[in-house]
């Protein structure tokens, strides 16, 4: 009788916690605990309640962590998205987003869910009146004296490291990052997103900000910047760091993909390009300019928001999209985000969602990439799963794999099912489909 009660006493516990929480324990337990093992969610220019209230469905899609938009004070409250890239404090809230208890409370019930909180971080630059290295008037009263900033006008080389680090990105503020007090006011900000549940950073314009070695070594303009800063932020080591470092001829990419992952924006264009061009060859390795990169060292995305506002991905199709995506989505050691258009529910499509599932099924399991022809990529991880991205007609796949043998069904929105045997996978594919096996 007695473990008779205790039994449903345990059940209506479970009841309890799946009517109170909608299944967030459960949906928790399935994410990975590490951001770069699951994927990532860009709620690009989301409200903080507006994320908040949709953390179940965002987490049953599959996706482990949640970039939002940059948290600190902007100079007005217009919907320009650009206005979140010119902050004038640092301070937790804003008018686009919300205030610092909006986003503490987004980030605990985030943590219900097993989701990560990724704040994009401006600390660069402050927001400019629209005239070159002048502040806008919202900026806070201590940021306004004219030493802290380089003061070396408008940056006309970004082929040049001095020019790149030294001056204005347009006509934003250059803060001289080099010194203390500016590297304290940074430190105390990221602190606070820490303490309000933040559980990692994306820093814009990293590649802006001067370092201490490769490129800038033994430099006039050199500074310890990412040492200190970095070393100051507590609890760095349980969170998920990485750069917007884009490739050109100074970026130093190999000294900031010391300090954390690095934005692989070529490979998002070399994706969207493979796609169009209708060739999935030569996906291979990660492309950063003109070297490849470790995938350890990288976190890919097919478009960000920068592509998206200046046109450069615009006009790439749903279609394209998902297709992309699920080849990053499918990889192994190479973080991934997926950035959520304004207004646009792909990221709740089947494919999506089931490609995230099997990325976070797929855990531990190294990666083993196959062409059976330029239009159709296998990615298999270990001999447990198999992604196929087919952007052609169906075909036929004759396939060497190392899958173990047995019949494996789609879990995506096209019907098919593959034979294994004998070290080798066969079936029929739907034309323009992704195939997610394990």
């Amino acid at each position: 009788m007695k473990k008779r009660k205790l039994a449903l006493v345990l059940c209506l516990v479970t009841i309890l916690s799946i009517t109170l929480f909608g299944q967030s324990a459960t949906t928790a337990a399935s994410l990975p605990s590490k951001v770069e093992d699951g994927a990532m969610f860009h709620a690009y220019n989301w409200r903080f309640n507006d994320i908040k209230n949709n953390l179940s469905t965002i987490a049953n899609a599959g996706f482990n962590s949640i970039q939002v938009s940059p948290v600190q004070g902007t100079k007005n409250s217009s919907s320009q998205w650009w206005i979140l890239y010119q902050p004038c404090n640092y301070e937790i809230g804003n008018a686009q987003l919300g205030s610092y208890n909006d986003f503490k409370s987004l980030c605990s019930t985030a943590d219900q869910y097993g989701i990560k909180i990724i704040v994009d971080v401006v600390l660069n630059h402050v927001a400019d009146n629209g005239n070159d290295g002048q502040w806008d008037s919202a900026v806070a009263d201590f940021l306004k004296k004219h030493e802290l900033y380089h003061n070396q006008g408008s940056c006309t080389n970004y082929q040049n490291r001095w020019a790149l680090t030294q001056c204005n990105l347009g006509n934003l503020p250059d803060l001289a990052t080099q010194r203390t007090d500016v590297q304290n006011w940074h430190i105390n900000f990221l602190n606070d997103c820490v303490s309000a549940g933040a559980d990692g950073f994306r820093f814009d314009a990293a590649k802006h900000i001067e370092t201490n070695r490769g490129e800038d070594y033994g430099k006039s303009w050199s500074g310890n910047y990412w040492d200190r800063v970095l070393g100051g932020i507590n609890n760095k080591n349980s969170l998920y760091l990485f750069g917007e470092v884009l490739p050109d001829v100074s970026d130093n990419d190999e000294v900031y993909r010391q300090y954390f992952d690095i934005t692989a924006h070529g490979y998002g264009q070399s994706l969207r390009n493979a796609v169009n061009n209708n060739n999935l060859y030569g996906l291979l390795n990660i492309n950063h300019g003109d070297h490849s990169i470790a995938p350890s060292e990288a976190l890919a995305y097919v478009e960000n928001h920068d592509d998206y506002e200046h046109g450069a991905s615009t006009s790439f199709s749903e279609w394209g999209r998902k297709m992309a995506y699920s080849i990053i989505a499918a990889r192994d050691d190479l973080a991934v985000r997926y950035f959520a258009r304004p207004y646009d529910n792909l990221w709740k499509n089947t494919d999506i969602k089931e490609v995230n599932k099997f990325r976070n099924a797929m855990v531990g399991q190294g990666e083993y990439l196959r062409w059976t022809r330029s239009q159709t990529m296998l990615i298999e991880r270990g001999s447990k799963g198999m992604v196929i991205v087919n952007i052609g007609g169906s075909t036929y796949i004759d396939s060497a794999t190392n899958l173990s043998s047995g019949s494996y069904s789609n879990r995506a929105s096209g019907s098919c099912t593959l034979n294994v045997s004998g070290g080798r996978i066969k079936g029929n594919i739907p034309g323009g489909s992704v195939v997610v096996l394990y």
